[in-house]
């Protein structure tokens, strides 16, 4: 059965701080590790097909969108963690109770446009460091 994404949370503990919840977020994009493959096709060969193994393991980026609020401590909080250049530790939780933590730092973060009849967006890149646990919901 598929599973609403309203009530999503992002949660963001800095380097020797607090754990804050980002939020106004619009968006929080899809984890999407990948792989490097290693061809280890031999010369003795059969069938002339290249042969691959798994190589490492990259978890990739994040993205997230949403809107300002100056008064948000979690989209602070992720500011603060692009300026510092240090990494956090990140929970996903849905609203099944599934939850995706990984280590990561903030690449890139965004605040504008401002525009006629629109909201004040903000936004930020999370570059993950390390594997992905992923917890089911029970």
């Amino acid at each position: 059965m598929a599973t609403n994404s309203m009530g999503t949370t992002l949660q963001f503990t800095p380097s020797g701080g607090t754990q804050v919840t980002v939020g106004k977020l619009s968006s929080i994009g899809e984890l999407s590790p990948d792989s490097e493959e290693l061809d280890v096709t031999t010369l003795d060969a059969t069938g002339g097909y290249r042969e691959y193994i798994q190589g490492l393991r990259d978890a990739g980026e994040l993205e997230i969108e949403g809107y300002h609020n100056a008064g948000d401590n979690g989209q602070a909080a992720l500011r603060a963690a692009y300026a510092s250049g240090d990494c956090g530790s990140f929970v996903i939780t849905f609203p099944d109770n599934t939850t995706a933590a990984f280590s990561a730092f903030v690449k890139s973060h965004t605040l504008g446009a401002a525009e006629v009849d629109g909201a004040v967006g903000f936004g930020a890149t999370l570059r993950i460091t390390g594997a992905i646990a992923i917890t089911p919901a029970t």
